[in-house]
């Protein structure tokens, strides 16, 4: 089997401008951290892109909307919102912050790895709004953890890692994730709204 290459980040040596679209530097992004804010900021803010954030995809939807599916084999918006969130907090709070005490809440396993229906997850979930509220606790916490990191931490290798990766991988890794989940969620909202000619925006 050929060998995987492993990519570390080096760390910064001097401030280089790595993301700039206006004069007055509001979008420079001088470090690692920089840009990892960035990853996980919220559009609606001015402070991140536009995959960032999975609330602000699903805007003016009901409930109705946030459960339906195309067919009986698919995942519904509100699964993917609740995944985003189950993802990142177990890579950040488990892999990277080496919490050991329970993190996921009661209920919301069903958004985890394994497939659910959308009745599955009206039985298991307590209400929309709680799920809301965990996705923005969820996001505000591996802000904060962003925040208190140095550059140099990004390489550092946590003993709870999985697949041995580091703090910078995992990240990255996990924004991505959010930006599949959240390009599913749009996917879903075009067939719901009909715009079947703009199934990504």
């Amino acid at each position: 089997m050929r060998e995987r290459k492993r990519y570390i980040f080096l760390p910064q040596t001097h401030t280089h401008n790595l993301i700039s679209k206006s004069n007055d530097n509001s979008h420079w992004l001088a470090d690692m951290k920089d840009l990892a804010l960035w990853m996980y900021g919220d559009v609606r803010k001015g402070n991140g892109f536009w995959y960032s954030h999975e609330i602000g995809e699903i805007a003016g939807l009901t409930e109705e909307q946030l459960f339906w599916v195309p067919d009986p084999n698919s995942l519904c918006i509100l699964w993917h919102v609740g995944h985003i969130a189950h993802r990142e907090k177990t890579h950040i709070g488990r892999f990277l912050q080496e919490i050991e005490k329970p993190i996921i809440p009661q209920g919301y396993e069903v958004f985890g790895t394994k497939w659910c229906s959308a009745g599955e997850l009206r039985k298991s979930i307590d209400s929309i709004d709680n799920v809301f509220a965990w996705a923005h606790r969820v996001r505000e916490d591996s802000r904060n953890y962003i925040t208190s990191l140095k550059d140099e931490d990004f390489n550092t290798v946590t003993p709870t890692s999985e697949g041995g990766l580091s703090i910078g991988h995992w990240i990255f890794i996990t924004s991505a994730h959010t930006a599949l989940h959240i390009g599913r969620i749009q996917l879903l909202r075009a067939l719901i709204e009909g715009r079947h000619e703009e199934p990504c925006w």
